[in-house]
């Protein structure tokens, strides 16, 4: 039977996450026909031995991308896909088995070019309360068919109408290949161009354990994501308003910071939103003086 859907699915040295959102895929119920595209951006290869082994529940093509970057894995994925729909999802997720069915019918009851759903974190016992309610992992309800804007966009968890994408072979800019948000740009860029995207009421599950949800990391990914904003918003901001920016930036730097410091030893629990945004506007500040967060030159 011919496949509607390409499932793309990025990966780099998670060997455990990409088995279990493969055996996750082979479960799928009233799921249109799909193949899955395995992209591992390890030289080595290291995912092939997991992949090969879903061969026999699922159509499943897998890819070496050597070069690293989240937008080359993403354009090699697209690239290879030839369906009338591509969908994505990570290798530390896993979805429910109503979640390609209930994101293929989305787009077709709204006639959606691109749908986005949710991703709900399954976090491990350590991490503090402070941490999981810090903002950066919200997941806030979807209704079907609401509009979604660009800054709630993301590519774990989205179907997207193949003939939307501006480029059929590298829709994603390599510019963020290191530093992430590549997929925000993308969405920007077509929501910008008059492409509809809509929510969906399902959710995939993300695994969120201690080592990617303690303060050090939630520090750096709120940088990035400040730079990220920066670089999707402002990229083309002349000198005047580049000014003004990074003025604001500062003060609100300031001020959440200054929450921080007054929170930190009476209530914690509510030190996390604070600490996240103070670092976000430095991130845009950073952007601002030219300087970016490689996060994935060293981290997968």
């Amino acid at each position: 039977m011919t496949s509607l859907v390409s499932v793309c699915i990025p990966t780099h040295r998670r060997p455990v996450g990409l088995d279990r959102l493969l055996t996750s895929l082979a479960a799928q119920s009233g799921a249109p026909p799909f193949d899955v595209i395995v992209v591992d951006n390890d030289s080595t290869g290291s995912g092939e031995q997991v992949a090969v082994r879903h061969r026999d529940r699922l159509a499943l093509s897998y890819l070496v991308e050597p070069v690293r970057g989240l937008a080359r894995v993403r354009n090699r994925a697209v690239a290879f896909a030839a369906t009338p729909f591509i969908a994505f999802i990570d290798d530390d997720e896993w979805a429910p088995p109503e979640w390609l069915a209930a994101m293929h019918h989305v787009a077709n009851d709204f006639a959606a070019d691109v749908v986005i759903g949710g991703v709900e974190q399954m976090f491990d016992d350590a991490v503090p309360d402070y941490i999981r309610t810090c903002g950066l992992f919200d997941n806030p309800p979807r209704r079907n068919g609401a509009a979604v804007p660009w800054y709630l966009t993301r590519t774990s968890n989205a179907l997207i109408r193949r003939e939307s994408l501006p480029d059929f072979f590298a829709p994603f800019s390599t510019r963020f290949d290191l530093v992430g948000g590549e997929d925000l740009e993308l969405f920007r860029r077509m929501i910008d161009d008059g492409t509809r995207v809509v929510a969906a009421d399902v959710n995939v599950f993300e695994s969120r354990p201690f080592t990617r949800a303690n303060l050090r990391w939630v520090l750096r990914r709120a940088l990035r994501n400040g730079g990220t904003f920066g670089a999707v918003e402002w990229g083309r901001s002349d000198r005047q308003t580049s000014a003004r920016r990074l003025a604001r930036s500062g003060v609100e730097a300031i001020r959440h910071a200054a929450k921080v410091a007054g929170l930190w030893n009476k209530d914690r629990s509510s030190t996390g939103r604070h600490i996240v945004r103070a670092c976000e506007e430095v991130g845009k500040i950073l952007h601002l003086a030219g300087i970016r967060i490689e996060e994935y030159r060293i981290h997968p």
